[in-house]
């Protein structure tokens, strides 16, 4: 097979010195790597703007170890240094660049595709979308979107025969209001089950709205955050950290912090939740996340974010933590990731209201006093502390960490779209 992978509104950032604490920076590239990795049968082409051609060629080869990745940008650079860019405004670059030499080298045509989906808007094809209020005038997106959701958008309208599966990490993005796509996906994997309907124009000059049923079901997406990680690894040592200077540095393994939450505040914000379960009830707490200044006002927990990978060195030092969803029943990722760094994650009453997870009872809280009564008496109890810890461990299958869960299913759909 012939496989179209990317992601629909962000570049896919294969540096991972590049990922900040907002966005999902890290799904997209380890997803892909494994399945370019693992899949040296079939062929996948980067048709979204990503960072590979700014990757040392070492880590380039280390990706495309197999020779069976073709990136369609990879003349974008110098295409622009040349001066074929033509219009004015200097977000259409890249929507040019599809046009112009992506879309007319058949050698970028795929069969089938798998696109994760970030940030879209009502129209995001630079000189094609047209206005929602008049359909005869054209729409002005939003540099954002111009440049990482027109292109891919464009080239899936281009190739209407070419079946994909969107993977939808945040239930805010998808469908929204996205008229300008009219080659949806056949399936969505996410993190809930929930039927979907997308609802597009007929074309770039025909207003008519169409409308397509698609089904959104629990995948266990959120576990990519396992991929290629090493089960029961603790903390490490970084060099020049500040800790190595003192001599009561945490030792690997060692949790000296009781309770830390990783939470952005989202829209609508998660603050009223955050007060009424902890905010309300606990001083010594660090959250680390974005969060408005007008809404956080003077309150010094709020620590700001942080980079992925410093927080993935803090993790291994907390005992306790408490997640909120994004969405009312949804899953995220922040379970798996606590779960692998050896933390409680308490769960919010509306945080997997499916029972996705099939996570211990105990952790699911009813109110503030519930939450805090479950950590006095997990601290009272070793042995009760120890077996949630075990519990919470034997829900990390190896196949999540090998990344084999997800290639199984993401390759068993599109191997039955290319028949």
């Amino acid at each position: 097979m012939k496989i179209g992978v990317g992601k629909i509104g962000k570049s896919v950032l294969f540096d991972s010195s590049r990922w900040g604490a907002v966005g999902g920076d890290n799904e997209a590239p380890i997803l892909f790597e494994h399945l370019i990795r693992n899949n040296p049968e079939h062929e996948f082409v980067l048709v979204c703007p990503s960072d590979y051609d700014r990757l040392p060629l070492n880590r380039q080869q280390e990706i495309n170890e197999h020779g069976n990745l073709t990136n369609a940008w990879e003349k974008f650079s110098q295409w622009k240094k040349d001066g074929n860019w033509s219009r004015n405004h200097p977000a259409s670059d890249r929507q040019e660049f599809m046009e112009d030499v992506l879309i007319k080298n058949p050698d970028y045509k795929v069969e089938v595709g798998v696109f994760m989906m970030g940030m879209s808007a009502t129209s995001n094809i630079h000189g094609h979308s047209k206005l929602m209020t008049d359909h005869t005038v054209l729409a002005k997106p939003l540099d954002m979107q111009r440049r990482y959701a027109g292109p891919p958008v464009y080239y899936l309208n281009h190739y209407t025969d070419i079946k994909w599966i969107m993977l939808l990490n945040d239930p805010r993005l998808y469908p929204g209001k996205m008229r300008d796509l009219w080659n949806p996906p056949q399936k969505i994997f996410s993190q809930y089950n929930e039927p979907i309907v997308h609802k597009n124009y007929a074309s770039y000059d025909d207003p008519t709205r169409q409308e397509h049923n698609i089904q959104c079901s629990y995948d266990a997406l959120e576990t990519t955050f396992l991929i290629g990680k090493k089960r029961g690894e603790m903390l490490e040592e970084v060099p020049n950290s500040l800790d190595n200077f003192f001599e009561d540095k945490p030792k690997s393994g060692e949790k000296d912090i009781q309770f830390m939450i990783v939470c952005n505040e989202g829209k609508p914000s998660r603050y009223p939740d955050l007060k009424k379960y902890i905010l309300d009830h606990v001083q010594d707490v660090d959250i680390y996340g974005q969060w408005k200044p007008e809404t956080i006002g003077e309150d010094k927990r709020f620590k700001g974010p942080k980079k992925f990978n410093d927080l993935m060195q803090m993790l291994p030092r907390v005992k306790y933590t408490f997640c909120i969803p994004i969405k009312k029943g949804w899953v995220t990722a922040k379970v798996w990731e606590m779960a692998h760094y050896g933390i409680i994650p308490f769960l919010h009453p509306t945080y997997d209201e499916q029972d996705n997870l099939k996570v211990p009872d105990f952790i699911r809280v009813k109110d503030s006093e519930d939450l805090f009564n479950k950590i006095k008496f997990l601290e009272e109890k070793p042995k009760a502390y120890q077996e949630l810890r075990d519990l919470l461990d034997n829900l990390l299958k190896d196949e999540y960490y090998d990344g084999s869960y997800l290639n199984n299913k993401i390759m068993g759909e599109l191997k039955a779209y290319a028949q």
